[in-house]
């Protein structure tokens, strides 16, 4: 027992001595707990709502306050149909609402009115709390249109809505989770793969030869991440082609701007993890590092909780994650068919986040011990 306390001891000491990693033990979980307990929200509210109102009376009218009533959609109008699905396919809207022409008419005359509500099914999880929302502004337009049921006497139904689900008819739940599983699969080994680089020549002492020869910090950094990056696109590419052949899920888009995103985000968190093995002095540091950012990254980038429910500071947080762009810019390309043009922002959030993390990386490395 004395020479168990007394190895316990030396530990103990190992980790009092070490700079950083008694902080990141006493305040990684600390932060973790208030992030997800402020950021974690199922309930989404302000959905956008592409509208497509033809009928202008004041039958659609009252339709669409009670859509909008509670924050329950944030409407934005369209001219026509096609407008809106464009909008739809790039992302813009996350469902649609079309009223025909004719509404006011059709409750005069004791018809019912129809409307139609086309729901993005990428996210089978979100398609059915939109279906939810919906669901209740219809049971409000009951309610406010009951006074014309009630003076005709007839027990038809005022309002008789139609839901059509875009993308993802079956609501299969692969087809939005591997694209996601894709970008955290990624993130994880790109990350960790070369947060250890240096952080492991320097323990091993290796590192010494490097500093000796002529080599410039952004060739070393270059040189590093050559490999790393060959088998982050090698990751990328069976995490993409099994996802398609053996999960199902379908690419309607370009293959040629899919490939550029998966090599965006390789790219970028390559730089990412070599930054990091710039900064941690042991490789525990660099691993609870690593964590700090994988984890935050799953619950502010739209991979499991829509990013609709998040408040207005963790939504303003949420830019700054790039597992946020390369989900938009895959799930967009694969599920949706988006096209180079609507996907600028993701795209070029992906090229920033590449540039800044490998010029970071290539500042912070010096040739001295």
């Amino acid at each position: 027992m004395d020479r168990i306390l007394g190895i316990a001891r030396k530990e103990l000491l190992h980790v009092r001595r070490d700079a950083v990693l008694p902080r990141l033990i006493v305040l990684l979980p600390v932060v973790m707990l208030l992030l997800f307990g402020y950021a974690l929200n199922t309930n989404v509210k302000d959905i956008r709502l592409g509208v497509v109102d033809l009928a202008r009376d004041r039958v659609s009218d009252r339709i669409l306050r009670n859509y909008a009533a509670e924050d329950r959609f944030e409407l934005r109008p369209y001219p026509t149909r096609e407008a809106a699905l464009e909008a739809a396919r790039a992302g813009t809207v996350r469902a649609i609402l079309e009223i025909p022409a004719g509404a006011l008419a059709a409750a005069r005359a004791q018809q019912p009115v129809p409307y139609t509500v086309f729901v993005d099914g990428s996210d089978p999880t979100f398609a059915a709390q939109v279906r939810a929302a919906s669901a209740a502004a219809t049971q409000d337009s009951l309610a406010a249109l009951g006074a014309v049921r009630a003076a005709t006497g007839t027990l038809s139904v005022p309002v008789r809505p139609t839901l059509e689900t875009l993308y993802n008819p079956d609501n299969r739940s692969a087809v939005y989770m591997v694209p996601g599983l894709s970008g955290l699969i990624l993130t994880l080994i790109c990350v960790m793969l070369t947060a250890l680089a240096i952080v492991r020549e320097r323990e091993t002492g290796t590192i010494e030869a490097l500093i000796a020869t002529p080599v410039r910090p952004h060739e070393v950094i270059l040189g590093k991440l050559l490999p790393y990056f060959a088998f982050g696109a090698l990751d990328a590419a069976l995490v993409l082609t099994i996802g398609h052949w053996l999960f199902g899920v379908p690419l309607a888009g370009s293959v040629g701007l899919l490939t550029l995103a998966a090599l965006l985000f390789v790219l970028g968190n390559l730089g990412l993890g070599i930054l990091i093995s710039t900064v941690a002095g042991t490789q525990p540091q660099a691993m609870f590092a690593t964590i700090a950012i994988i984890v935050p990254s799953i619950f502010l980038s739209g991979f499991l909780l829509p990013l609709e429910g998040l408040n207005r500071f963790f939504a303003g947080l949420s830019y700054g994650v790039p597992l946020r762009y390369y989900l938009q810019a895959v799930r967009g390309i694969m599920l949706r068919g988006t096209d180079a043009h609507q996907l600028q922002l993701p795209l070029t959030g992906l090229a920033v986040f590449a540039i800044i993390t490998l010029t970071l990386a290539s500042l912070r490395f010096r040739k001295t011990l």
